[in-house]
């Protein structure tokens, strides 16, 4: 098993979360995998097409989890009339994977095209107007499996009456934004060297091929990038932060921005990001900005080992002063929950020395070493005598976790929210 997995759950959501972890890895919200794909109000119809068309053959998932629906039903090419793509399987075929694409006619569904697909494993699938010609283009990702981290990138074009392939290239990591701004999607490709550098490369169409707009070269001599977003730096830059693993827990940040249509680092330095756990950057408080994620002791806890109790602390990126503090977040390393500090716990509040992140802690203030809220691990007999006092946090097993606030802060009450 991986130590740092590709569907770990963003933590770009402020308040609180639960999660659920298996070994080391986190993995996406219970309740996004159990939504249903969202299909035409004939879908059992349309399955049946599929079915008979494919004979036999396993209709497949992307592994990418953000998106698990096997058929998508959008108007491909424009002309107001709805398809449907799938993607299949043959096992037993020289050609493992294969797409499809139907069209509504009168009462049923029509194969219009068939097309194959690359590698073993169809990593990711999504749609998008990458060409810029109004049409919504087939963006896949393909791989030969678990043990293979060099995968394939395939942008498709439909017509209505035939695939064509634009672009095919190898990649660890692809982002599909506006870097430059001219109000055209561009394609961002990372490639990495395991173990010496990685190459960041930003595409774009111009009216009949792919053409590289910039890139930079990374000197990251590492396994992974664990987690690699894209967005705005800040209200008048865009780009995309890269999360890197190296060692056993350890990360660092890169930020990679364009400039005058150049792709550069803003944080060339491991030190500026270091952190001895590896923290995921995203949009944490909601504002539509990117922030990097570093962590840090709590005050108090300097001669305390970082496996204790860390701080997750949040960084904007400034012009004038470069790494600007925005927002500060206590994480169980277990996985059970997190939540965001008040803004007015900022440089306030740190977490009691005495307090086991799997029993009891104490959030008190530095300054006079108050108490102002708790959270606590309760037997279900216990709990049945603390409910009264006690807001309920989360469910652990054979545990609940139990809030208790000595202020205004409460769970999803008030300005100062602990979101479950």
């Amino acid at each position: 098993m991986k130590l740092f997995h590709k569907n770990w759950i963003t933590a770009a959501v402020g308040g609180f979360l639960l999660m659920t972890l298996s070994g080391c890895n986190i993995i996406k919200d219970p309740k996004s995998l159990m939504e249903t794909p969202q299909l035409t109000s004939d879908k059992e119809s349309l399955i049946s097409v599929i079915n008979a068309e494919i004979k036999g053959a396993q209709i497949i998932r992307p592994r990418d989890v953000s998106d698990i629906s096997p058929i998508r039903t959008p108007d491909l090419d424009n002309d107001g009339v709805n398809e449907a793509i799938v993607f299949y399987e043959t096992p037993d075929e020289a050609v493992r994977i294969h797409g499809m694409i139907l069209e509504r006619t009168e009462d049923t569904w029509t194969v219009q095209v068939r097309f194959d697909g690359e590698g073993q494993v169809l990593e990711t699938f999504d749609l998008r107007d990458i060409t810029g010609d109004g049409n919504l283009d087939i963006i896949t990702g393909f791989s030969n499996g678990e043990e293979d981290p060099q995968k394939g990138l395939t942008v498709y074009s439909y017509n209505g009456t035939e695939v064509e392939s634009l672009l095919s290239l190898p990649y660890n990591d692809f982002l599909i934004d506006d870097l430059n701004q001219d109000d055209r999607l561009d394609l961002t490709v990372v490639n990495l060297k395991r173990d010496q550098n990685a190459v960041v490369t930003t595409y774009q169409y111009g009216g009949e091929t792919f053409q590289e707009l910039s890139h930079i070269q990374l000197d990251d001599p590492i396994k992974e990038y664990y987690n690699v977003v894209s967005g705005s730096i800040t209200p008048e830059l865009k780009g995309i932060i890269l999360d890197a693993s190296f060692g056993t827990h350890y990360a660092y940040s890169h930020m990679v921005v364009m400039k005058e249509g150049k792709l550069i680092d803003l944080l060339p330095s491991q030190d500026s990001t270091f952190k001895n756990y590896p923290v995921l950057s995203g949009d944490t408080d909601g504002d539509g900005i990117l922030e990097v994620g570093r962590s840090e002791k709590p005050k108090g806890w300097e001669d305390r080992s970082y496996d204790d109790i860390p701080l997750f602390s949040y960084y904007q990126w400034d012009e004038d002063q470069g790494l600007k503090f925005v927002m500060q977040q206590y994480m169980d390393l277990a996985g059970r929950f997190y939540f965001n500090f008040p803004k007015d716990w900022w440089g306030n509040v740190t977490i009691d020395p005495k307090s086991d992140q799997n029993e009891h802690i104490w959030f008190t203030t530095i300054d006079s070493g108050k108490t102002v809220a708790e959270i606590a691990f309760f037997s279900l007999t216990e709990w049945e005598r603390h409910k009264g006092d006690w807001e309920l946090l989360a469910r652990d097993y054979d545990k609940v976790i139990g809030f208790l606030s000595h202020t205004d802060l409460e769970i999803n009450k008030g300005e100062k929210e602990i979101k479950r």
